[in-house]
């Protein structure tokens, strides 16, 4: 498990996802944002971008303990909300 300060951003579905609000926990603007972003999109995108993710198929994000959404580990190369664009942006 990664923690806060380790070399990795986690990258969550919810991040990407048109039907949460900012509040709920989109990252992204809404012009960039899909209806029922998934794992393997982001996945491919992040690979499309040169970045080496890495997948957590069974993480369970802190605001919906009840599905199991996965999560992406990417490598701090720089900031998280450029990054997020990028990856949005390739979805």
């Amino acid at each position: 498990m990664v923690s806060r300060g380790e070399d990795y951003f986690v990258i969550w579905p919810i991040y990407f996802d048109k039907s949460v609000s900012r509040i709920g926990g989109r990252k992204v603007p809404k012009k960039y944002a899909v209806d029922k972003p998934n794992i393997s999109s982001i996945e491919k995108a992040a690979k499309s971008l040169g970045l080496k993710p890495k997948v957590e198929k069974n993480s369970i994000h802190p605001s919906k303990p009840w599905k199991k959404s996965g999560r992406i580990l990417i490598e701090k190369k720089e900031s998280k909300n450029k990054l997020l664009k990028k990856i949005a942006q390739k979805i």
